[in-house]
């Protein structure tokens, strides 16, 4: 979900400076909801990804990831205006298990908004998505086949899911209706008040037919899309921060755990749904209540990026207000990006509703870290 700009030895916290105070609302779901450009810090951002079934063991199989920013998430120099403010970014890896990563920059970073939910977003001439008016259809396209950056081809996503934000279904992009009634610190407000967060498609199908530096990608994965915006870059009020989403047999899943900088909260959402009914959308604090929570648990340890060391796997449940659980467990198969501060991994999930059928599925994974935690799976 995130770009990383600068090299981890410059990542240094400076006193919190909201340079954008702004809860905003967009007049479409997918739409424009807060305004970066070089004089501020704040950034949003349009990201999907297409997770196609691992042609053998132990490889990550076809991917294909990308997000298309304004302004950047994580930035170690606040003074970015000789950085450019539009760009895409595309990460994944082809059937063999190669990765590959590109940055491409655009002229500009247009969102225009029709009829009913209907989003087009225009980055220059580099690429561009456009979001059907009942949100169920998403096309992207890349043309950027010159070098340095050699991407062109399309994405067609068709969403099996209704759109919803973190903590309920349509009703706020925030995640205020979850704040402590405690007094809060600044990152904290700017966390429940002001990061927002939209998933447009939660789930469903995508074809991706693209050409990477003359190499074809093309199949049919599993499709996701959210967006997020905030006024400042990431690394000025996040500490940690998981994500992950799934489509496992006949659940469609989600799930964010974070925690503020300089604060003792951990904050947890959860998304859980099938084709009959949403289980569960809610967002909580670690220890608050015991149903209608999600916990996501890192287990074991393996080598990370750059000397750290990261989890081998994870575990995640889902308790639904009547106490039925559910429980998952990811393993990784590949893993890009790949830096201390942000890994993605995609793998392999595996579980369902506790005590009846389990099944197997393909699922994305991420550790956003700015604060630089060290991970133990003894702590």
């Amino acid at each position: 979900m995130f770009l990383l700009r600068k090299t981890l030895s410059l990542l240094a916290v400076t006193s919190l400076t909201i340079s954008t105070q702004l809860v905003a609302y967009a007049a479409s779901f997918d739409g424009q909801y807060i305004q970066p450009n070089l004089t501020n810090t704040a950034v949003e951002w349009w990201w999907g990804s297409a997770v196609g079934t691992p042609e053998s063991p132990g490889t990550p199989g076809p991917v294909l990831q990308f997000l298309f920013y304004q302004g950047y998430s994580v930035l170690a120099d606040f003074n970015h205006t000789a950085l450019p403010e539009y760009y895409i970014t595309i990460n994944g890896f082809f059937p063999n298990g190669t990765d590959f990563s590109l940055t491409v920059p655009a002229t500009s970073g247009d969102i225009s908004e029709g009829t009913g939910n209907a989003v087009t977003g225009t980055w220059g001439t580099v690429g561009a998505f456009r979001t059907s008016s009942d949100l169920k259809t998403m096309t992207v396209t890349f043309n950027a086949s010159d070098a340095p950056y050699g991407i062109s081809g399309s994405m067609k996503f068709t969403s099996n899911r209704e759109n919803h934000y973190g903590c309920n279904v349509t009703d706020s992009p925030y995640f205020e209706t979850s704040k402590p009634s405690q007094t809060l610190n600044e990152t904290e407000q700017v966390f429940f008040n002001q990061l927002g967060w939209a998933v447009t498609i939660p789930g469903g199908t995508v074809d991706v037919d693209v050409t990477i530096n003359g190499t074809q990608l093309q199949f049919t994965g599993n499709g996701y899309h959210d967006q997020n915006w905030m006024p400042l870059a990431l690394n000025e009020f996040i500490s940690s921060w998981y994500f992950g989403f799934a489509e496992i047999g006949p659940y469609t899943l989600s799930y964010v755990s974070a925690a503020p900088l300089n604060s003792s909260i951990v904050f947890n959402t959860g998304y859980l749904s099938t084709n009959q009914a949403v289980l569960q959308n809610q967002c909580s604090i670690t220890g608050s209540k015991t149903t209608d929570i999600s916990i996501i648990r890192p287990t074991g340890e393996m080598a990370g990026a750059e000397g750290t060391v990261a989890p081998s796997g994870w575990t995640l449940s889902y308790v639904v207000d009547d106490g039925t659980e559910y429980e998952f467990k990811m393993v990784p198969t590949g893993v890009n990006p790949n830096m201390a501060v942000y890994q993605r991994w995609t793998g392999l999930i595996s579980g369902g509703k506790k005590g009846e059928e389990s099944y197997e599925g393909v699922a994305t994974f991420e550790w956003l870290n700015p604060g630089l935690n060290v991970y133990s799976s003894s702590a």
